[in-house]
């Protein structure tokens, strides 16, 4: 009897994380694995003029809304929800093993290591401050991960491990996405401290022997990469991540770290996007939840995919259509708490002002609240 309980209790357990996360989860995703070689990769991409969009941005800043939105494009392959990818948000950085998602989805043991021993579990990583890890650590660029951008499996093993996810997504009923669709898209917060090294990635040059040719430079040659860029105002950003924290992981970060995280994170962005050859964009989330079809329109154009339908009918209209109703200001609620006592209880938030507005972004930490005479 007692074992029959046992293997019925264990047996719920794990068929309730399979609805959740699928077959990747006790398989792993490397089991879909594909298994084309580096040159191989590299003639696929180049002959048919792919594009690699690649999405960061803070967390809670809108990466997932306008990821899912760019995804239903025709001319585009992304990832498909939860139960396809078994990963939180469909993020890459969660299915792969090129790179770290600096502490982000081991959160949890973080917080029961911090409650249950007293210990700070690894606090210094993880959602809402992995921007402030050391930058030889966080800030991954072409210079200091040279060693990675001359060996050409880095970039055979990165693409083998998205291939399935971008080839087929049964939400999106996608067949044969690699070579159907124009535009493979990845969205992962973390995506905004590793920019240039991503691109060094994507672009690497391999010879038919497997090499990499160092004296092929980018500039001369067509980058498969875009940058998407995504942000929001940082006092909702700071309000919108504690919520989640706290309510998604029981945990606990101190505003002072999540401005300083959102700071140093803009900043890692802004400095790779002066010294990268390919194009990107910056979209914030207070444009694109304001004039969904505008902003998403702009995305497209960006892209180099088609604007207007068979129909002549505008490809994002008919998208957002698809869309559950999207709130128009969803920082009001944020907004309104710090101008009723965030701005006494989190005044120490202020001072961070003028890297705010340096950061051109044209957000301002003394404009939110209304002047009372």
């Amino acid at each position: 009897m007692f074992i029959c309980c046992f293997f019925g209790v264990v047996s719920a357990i794990l068929y309730y994380f399979y609805q959740k996360y699928g077959i990747d989860l006790f398989l792993g995703h490397g089991s879909k694995d594909y298994k084309l070689s580096p040159y191989e990769w590299r003639e696929l991409m180049d002959k048919n003029e792919k594009t690699v969009l690649i999405i960061g941005g803070p967390h809670r800043s809108g990466t997932t809304i306008v990821w899912k939105a760019i995804s239903q494009h025709p001319e585009v392959a992304g990832f498909g929800d939860r139960f396809e990818t078994g990963a939180d948000y469909s993020e890459g950085v969660l299915m792969q093993d090129v790179y770290p998602s600096f502490g982000v989805g081991t959160e949890f043991i973080q917080n029961w290591v911090s409650k249950n021993t007293g210990e700070d579990g690894n606090s210094e990583s993880g959602l809402g401050r992995f921007a402030l890890l050391p930058e030889s650590t966080v800030h991954w660029t072409k210079e200091n991960k040279q060693d990675m951008l001359q060996d050409s499996k880095t970039m055979a093993k990165l693409l083998n491990r998205f291939a399935p996810y971008w080839d087929t997504s049964r939400q999106y009923n996608r067949t044969n996405g690699l070579m159907n669709k124009n535009v493979w898209v990845e969205k992962s917060p973390q995506n905004g401290v590793m920019t240039s090294f991503l691109e060094g990635l994507y672009n690497m040059p391999v010879n038919e022997n497997g090499s990499v040719d160092t004296s092929r430079n980018l500039k001369s040659a067509r980058s498969v990469t875009k940058f998407l860029f995504m942000t929001r105002d940082p006092i909702a950003n700071v309000y919108a991540t504690d919520k989640f924290i706290r309510d998604a992981m029981g945990g606990f970060v101190d505003f002072d770290t999540l401005m300083r995280n959102y700071i140093q994170l803009h900043e890692y962005m802004q400095m790779d996007s002066k010294q990268i050859d390919s194009e990107f964009m910056w979209v914030r989330l207070e444009d694109f939840v304001s004039s969904p079809e505008k902003t998403l329109t702009s995305i497209f154009s960006f892209l180099g995919v088609a604007i207007k339908e068979n129909d002549d009918v505008s490809a994002a209209s008919r998208i957002l259509g698809t869309f559950d109703r999207i709130h128009s200001d969803p920082n009001k609620k944020y907004i309104d708490q710090w101008c009723r006592e965030g701005q006494e209880e989190h005044k120490e938030l202020l001072k961070y002002n003028s890297k705010i507005k340096n950061l051109n972004l044209g957000y301002d930490l003394t404009k939110l609240c209304p002047k009372i005479n």
